[in-house]
């Protein structure tokens, strides 16, 4: 990653996009599980705190492919997280009935 501020700027936007998504459910889906619905957008909001917490602060500053890797690390559990959201998110809309 060339930048941190560029980094964080896309976990926030990551986040902002889900957390939209989530937030368009819960408004505007007749019939879902409000409680689940702000359960996942809390835990969208714990995601964006935590990975900005993460890319201020990498591991072994001193040795570059160290930093290098756990950018990528960062990344790699970034999408994976996100995909994770976005089934749950999914999955909300498809008990509803």
């Amino acid at each position: 990653m060339a930048k941190k501020r560029i980094l964080k700027k896309n976990i926030s936007y990551v986040a902002g996009e889900l957390f939209t998504d989530a937030l368009l459910c819960n408004l505007f889906i007749k019939g879902i599980d409000k409680e689940r619905t702000e359960v996942v957008m809390s835990r969208i909001l714990r995601l964006e705190e935590s990975f900005i917490n993460r890319a201020n602060h990498p591991d072994a500053k001193d040795n570059k492919k160290l930093v290098k890797k756990y950018y990528k690390d960062l990344l790699v559990d970034l999408q994976a997280e996100a995909d994770a959201i976005g089934k749950e998110i999914e999955e909300l809309t498809k008990d509803v009935k």
